[in-house]
């Protein structure tokens, strides 16, 4: 049985604006499909069909865009009441309350190859992360990386002193996931509204199991900056567009 995905899309994405004034970041045109279209098509190919959306931030916009583009699909959306004050941390904890098994995690800005998936997927008992083994900026989530295994993450490295950018697509499973399921829900509470999800990666006392799944040279970006949507538009669509083109001639 195929792990859940887990999307959280709950955000307002004010540094997106004005191109989120009127939609959330996932519906934003990135070529010839929305974000959250590129995602749902990664997971098809690798044939994960349960997914639990957390959704705050014009909701409804996109209830009815799943329900309308992505019927097949068993999805379940959770809301996250207070989006407009909190981070991705007590989006996950949302989610995490009503389910306690395998996942698979993605932020819904995140356009990739569903090849980063096919990479996850064999995992068994861990954390397993999709980094972009590259020199990063202050502002990325970063993975400080010994012996194989994450040590720390954050936006908060040293990027001369980390392996990479984890690009917010990621898998969770066996024992690893119960822990750090744990760690979410003890750590969602008043004071830490603001923190990102990896918050609760970076708190675990245990790390074991906690690694990196290199993901380079697979097209791929995270959108958080309105360069980033420009990236993803003029380089990473192409790419994706040519992967695709080259599957259908084989």
């Amino acid at each position: 049985m195929k792990p859940t995905a887990i999307i959280l899309a709950a955000g307002v994405s004010r540094r997106m604006r004005p191109l989120t004034d009127e939609r959330p970041k996932c519906l934003l045109p990135v070529g010839p499909k929305a974000v959250i279209d590129w995602q749902f098509e990664a997971l098809l190919k690798n044939g994960i069909h349960d997914v639990i959306m957390v959704v705050g931030y014009r909701k409804e916009m996109i209830h009815d865009y799943i329900r309308t583009h992505h019927p097949s699909f068993n999805v379940r959306f959770i809301e996250n009441p207070a989006y407009e004050s909190t981070n991705t941390l007590f989006s996950l904890s949302h989610a995490l309350r009503d389910w306690s098994g395998d996942f698979f995690y993605m932020n819904a800005d995140v356009v990739y190859d569903a090849r980063v998936l096919e990479r996850l997927v064999p995992g068994q008992d861990g954390g397993y992360l999709a980094v972009d083994k590259k020199q990063c900026r202050d502002e990325e989530v970063k993975v400080q990386v010994r012996s194989g295994q994450i040590v720390a993450i954050g936006k908060h490295l040293d990027p001369a002193a980390c392996e990479g950018e984890f690009i917010g697509v990621a898998k969770f499973a066996g024992r690893f996931a119960e822990r750090f399921r744990q760690n979410v829900l003890d750590l969602a509470v008043e004071g830490n509204e603001m923190q990102f999800f990896e918050y609760a990666l970076d708190h675990l006392a245990d790390k074991s199991g906690l690694v990196s799944v290199d993901v380079t040279g697979l097209p791929c970006v995270e959108i958080d900056f309105p360069e980033d949507y420009d990236y993803a538009v003029e380089s990473v669509v192409p790419r994706l567009l040519a992967a695709q083109g080259a599957e259908r001639d084989v």
